[in-house]
């Protein structure tokens, strides 16, 4: 939790003017000077638009300057006045100081080595492409870059020497039949070395991913205690999450974006797409890119990835962005969704106040003020009550449209960091290492149990008998609920497990080192 701390503490806040703004990339198909008007054919503009060819207002002359028939450009829209207008535009080859952007710009799969992006296309014919650019997009030069990149080909692994082509690293290697190619880039630059690992499509319409495990989810060895199978990442797994039907596993890397995984086989889906480009302040210095939460609704349709102080909503049939939804406050900290998915229970760091969203445009429902900072969250089963912890320990209990908590929950003796609804129950843990149990219609303690030194996250089994904790320590605590006694102990990961998620009799946990263990804990009654 401490690195997971650490990693959020860098992402950087949205510059705060007043209104929604929407990022595109396309070209510019012809201008009105006198009109001034821009008619534009653009890549689908996440929240906004599909992809198509749209006519934009154009007001100020420096931006005007910039959107020259033929030109390709990454552009800002805002409305004002009923219409969209373009307030800012820059052409690819610029790139955009002030944008921050992990959307292809080839058609490839982007990921970030340090402070560089690195974005890989693959096609049928056999050539591959590498695109270097900056911390905003900008090409690098590639006169000091030197590598190969190994293909596992259905004959075995080939390694191929990368030459410099027009602005991309390239090779052309054998035609592939296949729907996707793993491709292991070894370069030099700078005297410094790059490693990075593509899962790139070879179809059109298909998603990639980088730092993916390549051997898959790795079985235990036979007769050794340990979960099912492991998967191996490139960077820290900041956050895992389950469909409700354990049907996809995903997973969420800094800087890697995340990936859905099918189950039980553990096979690999698809790659998320990545999050519409946003704008922060050009002076602050970059940051890694890590969801702060994610979660999957309960029906199942959709996932949840917040991201700075943005709610990434995208399909979990194809992890194509659905729309975006832009949080009061700041950086989010935690998320919980409605039972019917038509809102979304969202709190920030630093805002003493959690607010109930529309899920389907963003719009505040409520604001449901506690006494401090807000850590963790909860909704109950039929949708009526929600539960916010406040840092310092108490937790409110609200029942929806209502403006002051029916009840505050005291024991806690710092924050409450994981909290689930059981039926009429109320299950929590957090810095004091202390599992709690509050009867929801009175607010009286139930239950007591000091199970660690501290808890930093917890997650119920579906026939809520059963919670998985972790701590500080690499391992987890399997605790009855009926009345706190340790069940088993989970040893495995080496490094601190920064996030759990339980659906069925399927446990997952992801570490700051990049392992997911996939764990089978039968429930008790089973």
């Amino acid at each position: 939790m401490l690195r997971r701390v650490a990693i959020v503490g860098l992402i950087l806040v949205a510059a705060c003017d007043s209104g929604p703004r929407y990022v595109g990339v396309g070209d510019v198909l012809d201008v009105d000077a006198t009109a001034r008007r821009v008619r534009i054919r653009h890549d689908q503009i996440a929240g906004l638009m599909d992809a198509g060819t749209t006519a934009f207002a154009v007001r100020a002359d420096e931006v005007g300057a910039v959107l020259l028939p033929g030109a390709r450009v990454r552009f800002e829209l805002r409305r004002s006045g009923g219409e969209l207008v373009v307030t800012r535009a820059n052409t690819l080859a610029q790139g955009n100081p002030g944008i921050h952007d992990h959307t292809p710009h080839h058609g490839g799969v982007v990921a970030m080595a340090g402070m560089l992006h690195l974005e890989a296309t693959a096609s049928p014919d056999g050539r591959l492409q590498l695109y270097l650019t900056d911390i905003w997009r900008r090409p690098l030069a590639l006169d000091d870059v030197s590598g190969a990149v190994t293909l596992d080909l259905p004959e075995g692994k080939r390694s191929l020497p990368l030459a410099v082509g027009g602005e991309a690293l390239e090779v052309q290697g054998p035609p592939l039949a296949q729907a996707s190619i793993n491709a292991a880039f070894a370069l030099r630059r700078e005297g410094q070395d790059i490693e990075l690992t593509f899962l790139l499509p070879l179809r059109r319409g298909e998603t990639g991913a980088a730092g993916l495990p390549i051997a898959g989810c790795v079985p235990s060895p036979t007769g050794k205690r340990g979960p099912r199978c492991t998967l191996s990442f490139a960077k820290p797994v900041v956050a895992v999450a389950l469909a409700p039907d354990v049907a996809t596993l995903l997973v969420a890397q800094v800087d890697f974006g995340i990936s859905a995984w099918r189950m039980p086989a553990v096979d690999f889906a698809f790659g998320f797409a990545p999050p519409p480009a946003v704008i922060v302040p050009v002076n602050e210095p970059p940051h890694p890119e890590a969801a702060n939460a994610m979660l999957v609704r309960p029906d199942g349709r959709e996932a949840m990835v917040a991201m700075e102080n943005r709610l990434i909503i995208y399909s979990m049939a194809s992890g194509q962005v659905v729309r975006t939804v832009a949080v009061p406050g700041g950086i989010v900290r935690s998320v919980a969704w409605s039972p019917d998915g038509d809102a979304l229970l969202v709190g920030s760091f630093y805002d003493a106040a959690a607010y109930l969203l529309d899920a389907a445009d963003g719009r505040v429902r409520q604001r449901l003020p506690i006494e401090r900072e807000g850590a963790a969250l909860a909704f109950a089963a039929d949708g009526r009550m929600v539960a916010v912890a406040s840092e310092d320990g108490p937790v409110a209990l609200f029942e929806i449209g209502s403006a002051a908590p029916v009840h505050v929950l005291r024991g806690a003796r710092g924050a409450v960091r994981s909290m689930t609804f059981v039926g009429d129950r109320l299950v929590g843990a957090g810095d004091d290492g202390v599992l709690r149990i509050w009867n929801r219609a009175d607010g009286a303690v139930l239950l007591e149990r000091q199970i660690g030194r501290t808890v930093r996250a917890m997650t119920v089994n579906g026939r809520g008998d059963l919670a998985a904790a972790v701590g500080r320590e690499p391992a987890i605590q399997i605790v009855a609920l009926a009345d706190g006694s340790a069940v088993d102990t989970l040893v495995w990961h080496s490094d601190q497990i920064l996030s759990l998620a339980w659906a069925g009799m399927t446990l997952v946990s992801g570490d700051g080192a990049g392992h997911v263990a996939l764990w089978d804990v039968p429930d008790r009654d089973s």
